[in-house]
């Protein structure tokens, strides 16, 4: 399946378990019936199920299967991927070629950093919004100095 950024925050939405497509609206900030037709499409690729859940008020909540999960873990790849090469490109001055690197996944960025999947080193530098510039100076810490790729959220399986 071909990557859509909004077809990945829905997937990382769910990642976090079940939820009805009005819960992952709100965790996605999208219109609900975009939700709908996001999760409908999913669906359709086996990427994620629907199942009934509550006792009293029964409501219909969406699922990863074991296909949406491997999609979501090879995404998660590419998305980490393009920013650090886009970091890499914007350190060594190559700012167009960063901002081309970006550009299938930078509308969802902000998205990955309010759901607290992005880190906001990583974000900044593949951005160019100077915040690893005031934290090398502030703290002594950075790419260089740092160790971390400042890729945390994104790069652990575990958190998900």
């Amino acid at each position: 399946m071909e990557f859509k950024g909004e077809y990945y925050l829905v997937l990382e939405a769910l990642a976090k378990g079940g939820k009805t497509a009005e819960e992952v609206a709100r965790s996605v900030d999208m219109p609900p019936h975009d939700v709908e037709a996001v999760l409908n499409t999913l669906m359709a690729h086996g990427l994620v199920e629907a199942r009934e859940r509550g006792l009293i008020l029964r409501r219909t909540a969406y699922y990863l299967t074991e296909r949406g999960w491997e999609v979501l873990y090879k995404w998660r790849g590419e998305v980490k991927e393009r920013l650090e090469k886009a970091a890499h490109l914007r350190k060594a001055g190559e700012d167009q070629r960063a901002d081309e690197v970006l550009a299938p996944v930078e509308p969802i960025l902000p998205a990955l950093l309010a759901m607290g999947l992005l880190d906001l080193w990583l974000y900044s530098a593949a951005l160019g919004e100077g915040y690893p510039a005031i934290a090398d100076e502030a703290t002594g810490e950075g790419a260089e100095a740092g160790g971390e790729s400042g890729w945390e959220s994104l790069g652990s399986d575990e958190e998900f």
